[in-house]
């Protein structure tokens, strides 16, 4: 049953799907993934649909997304089908000023994270080598994790940003303070890394290539969906990220590095990487968990599904008190693989 204001969001949705489109609305759910935009699952006579209304975020491009995904259609990847408005235009503002979308609905489910099968983790790799092979000759996308995210993501900084957060919060969960406290100290000896951009393979990619994004059918992935933060990434920063958030191995915040090896394996069908790529793989998706305060992110935000930062701040603490022990073990079996 709705509460008041899922009724008031439905009522407007309603209204600009029937004055923008001519589409008249019968069902409708909102979706309980995300953080920060908003989507529904809707039902019309002629057929369901996707509503997406953007957040306002630096790393959502929902221009790019529209050509983008038209130019993956065409290369045989699947992934989202616009609808447009009776305007001819893919973005839509409804009467509060609010941008969103319609997509075609893809049928299939999404997987939590660390549940997915032995089937997808092989596929979401393959399907990410493939996705890098693509788009290797498109336009170049905004920078991701570039010059200024090295900038401006210190283990200072973060160590500063949990010390403010600790002043200002009134209640944390002990359990909370215990992973952060943790986290502190690993900041306060953190080594010094540094990264040759140059050096890394950079690839226009999806941008935020998780299990969530994954379409799924009994044995394969029919989509690859939500692309609004498509940039440029080094590939192996996304590759380790969507290992850890799919494999169940990765639950208790440990990495079965057999395991992970042969996730890479699969995504080198199609994709390519260098020594330079094997021997910071470790090193670089350490460093940008160890300058991400998610705890910071759950404790400040206040969008429905800021648990999702809650799930992100939890694992990315276990799996630094992993790497804080095994980083120099996992960087001699990846260079292994060259």
């Amino acid at each position: 049953m709705m509460d008041l204001l899922e009724q008031l969001e439905f009522e407007q949705l309603k209204q600009s799907m029937y004055m923008l489109y001519g589409l008249k609305l019968d069902d409708v759910r909102r979706s309980k993934y995300g953080v920060g935009s908003s989507t529904y699952f809707v039902t019309c006579a002629e057929a369901r649909y996707v509503v997406k209304y953007i957040s306002e975020n630096e790393m959502n491009n929902p221009e790019i997304e529209i050509a983008l995904c038209e130019y993956l259609l065409k290369q045989n990847i699947s992934v989202c089908r616009f609808v447009k408005n009776k305007q001819g235009q893919v973005l839509s503002v409804d009467e509060n000023g609010r941008i969103f979308n319609i997509q075609h609905f893809i049928s299939g489910l999404t997987y939590k994270y660390n549940e997915a099968p032995d089937w997808l983790m092989e596929e979401a790799a393959v399907m990410l080598g493939k996705i890098h092979k693509c788009l290797e000759n498109y336009n170049p996308l905004p920078s991701g994790i570039g010059a200024d995210f090295f900038k401006y993501r210190t283990p200072q900084g973060t160590l500063a940003s949990y010390e403010g957060m600790l002043k200002n919060l009134e209640q944390i969960e002990p359990t909370h303070l215990e992973n952060i406290q943790s986290n502190m100290e690993l900041m306060k000896h953190f080594p010094k890394y540094e990264f040759d951009l140059s050096k890394l393979t950079c690839r226009n990619t999806h941008g935020d290539y998780t299990i969530s994004q994954l379409l799924c059918g009994e044995d394969k992935i029919n989509a690859v969906i939500d692309w609004t933060s498509a940039c440029v990434h080094p590939v192996i920063w996304e590759i380790m990220r969507s290992y850890v958030y799919a494999s169940p191995l990765c639950r208790s915040g440990e990495i079965d590095i057999e395991d992970f090896l042969n996730y890479i394996k699969a995504y080198m069908r199609y994709g390519t990487l260098n020594s330079y790529d094997l021997e910071n793989m470790g090193k670089l998706f350490y460093y940008t968990i160890a300058v991400s305060n998610f705890y910071g992110q759950y404790y400040t935000s206040i969008t429905r599904n800021r648990e999702m930062y809650l799930q992100q701040a939890v694992l990315s603490a276990k799996l630094m008190k992993w790497f804080d022990k095994n980083i120099e073990h996992l960087t001699i079996e990846l260079i292994k693989l060259k």
